[in-house]
C-alpha cells in the first residue's frame, strides 16, 4: 500500500512539474513585434511579483513573533543576501538585456527552488496520509505551474534563431523537474529549514529577474518610435494582467 501511494504521489508530481511545458509554444512564436515582446515581459513580471508575495506569504508565519536572532530568519536573510549578490554582481556593470539566455536560466532557477519547496510539502502530505486533499487541487496546481513557464520563456522572445531546442527544453526542465525531486524527498524527509533556505534562494533569483525584465522594458520603451507613454502603458498593463492571472490560478489551486 505504501509503495502504491509512493507511485501515485510521484505520478501526480510529474503531472504538476511537467505542466510547465504547456507554456512552451509561447517561446516558439515568431510573432515578435516590439510591443508584443514588451507585453510578454510585463506579464512575466506580474507573475513573478505575485510568486514573490506567495513565497514569502507561505513562510511569513514561521517568522511570526520570532526575534531577529531566530535561526530560521537568519538562514532566510543570509540565503537571500548572498545569492542575490551572486546573481547581480558579475553583471553589475553591463546591460542585462545583453544576456536574455542568462535571464531565462535564472528565472528557471528561481522557480525551480520554489518548486522544490512545493514538492517537499506535497510529498510530506502524502506520507502523512492527507494526499486526497491535494489531489482535489491537482488541476489548479498544474495550471499555476503553466504560468510559471511564462517568465522562463519571456526573455527568449525574439531570440528563437539564436536559441537551440535543447536549451529551451533544459531551462523548462530546470523549472519543472524540482517539483518531482522535492516530492520524492518530502515523501521520506521533511524539514522547515530546507523550505526556508530554498525559498530564500528562490526570492533572490526571482527578484533579480523582475529587475532585469523591467529594465529591459524601460530600454525598449525608450526606443519605441510610437511613443514612450504608450510603451509604458503596455508595461504596467502587462504587469497587472500577469499578477491577476497568477492570483486567479493560485486561488483555484487553493480552493
Amino acid at each position: 500500500m505504501a509503495i502504491a501511494n509512493a507511485y501515485i504521489t510521484i505520478g501526480l508530481s510529474v503531472i504538476m512539474g511537467l505542466s510547465i511545458f504547456l507554456s512552451l509554444p509561447l517561446v516558439l512564436s515568431k510573432r515578435t513585434s516590439l510591443r508584443r515582446m514588451m507585453l510578454y515581459n510585463a506579464v512575466a513580471i506580474g507573475i513573478l511579483i505575485f510568486l514573490l508575495m506567495d513565497i514569502y506569504g507561505d513562510i511569513a508565519g514561521i517568522f511570526k513573533n520570532y526575534s531577529i536572532t531566530n535561526p530560521l530568519l537568519l538562514i532566510f536573510l543570509a540565503g537571500f543576501t548572498f545569492s542575490f549578490a551572486f546573481f547581480i554582481l558579475p553583471k553589475g556593470s553591463r546591460d542585462p538585456s545583453e544576456s536574455p539566455h542568462r535571464t531565462s536560466v535564472l528565472a528557471a532557477v528561481g522557480i525551480g527552488f520554489q518548486n522544490i519547496t512545493e514538492g517537499l510539502v506535497f510529498g510530506s502530505a502524502s506520507a502523512a496520509g492527507i494526499l486526497p486533499i491535494y489531489v482535489l487541487s491537482i488541476i489548479g496546481f498544474s495550471a499555476q505551474n503553466i504560468t510559471e513557464g511564462f517568465p522562463i520563456a519571456a526573455p527568449l522572445f525574439g531570440q528563437l534563431e539564436k536559441t537551440s531546442k535543447k536549451f529551451i527544453a533544459g531551462v523548462f526542465l530546470l523549472g519543472g523537474l524540482p517539483t518531482i525531486i522535492g516530492t520524492a524527498i518530502g515523501f521520506v524527509f521533511f524539514s522547515i529549514t530546507f523550505i526556508v533556505f530554498f525559498d530564500s534562494l528562490a526570492c533572490a533569483a526571482i527578484l533579480y529577474v523582475v529587475l532585469v525584465l523591467f529594465h529591459v522594458n524601460i530600454n525598449k520603451g525608450s526606443k519605441d518610435p510610437e511613443g514612450i507613454k504608450k510603451s509604458m502603458l503596455y508595461t504596467y498593463g502587462g504587469i497587472l494582467i500577469g499578477f491577476v492571472i497568477a492570483y486567479l490560478l493560485n486561488y483555484t489551486a487553493v480552493f
